[in-house]
């Protein structure tokens, strides 16, 4: 598995905890050209589709969160299963202590 693609905020500069976001809940997203319109639906980029309503098995994305200006960020690139995101969780808590000892 990868390194955390951002350890520091875009935006601020503090440290960014890297985490998950659940597939499950969706990833809405809506243009600003759309919003200006009485009626509007938004894009579920995640592709969570039925999950959002109904009992399904875990799924995941990367994600980075800075406490400090509150900016998350969600890489919905790649959906993990839970054992991909259990896996991924082992890697980087290794190279966390491997970069620690140095």
């Amino acid at each position: 598995m990868s390194a955390p693609a951002f350890t520091s905020c875009p935006r601020c500069g503090e440290e960014m905890q890297d985490g998950l976001a659940l597939k499950a809940d969706g990833l809405s997203f809506v243009a600003c050209e759309k919003l200006e319109r009485f009626a509007f639906i938004d894009e579920d980029v995640s592709k969570a589709g039925m999950r959002k309503y109904f009992p399904w098995k875990a799924a995941y994305f990367d994600s980075y969160l800075c406490r400090s200006c509150e900016l998350y960020i969600i890489d919905f690139s790649t959906t993990l299963s839970r054992a991909e995101a259990k896996q991924l969780i082992k890697s980087r808590s290794g190279e966390q202590r491997s970069s620690d000892a140095t």
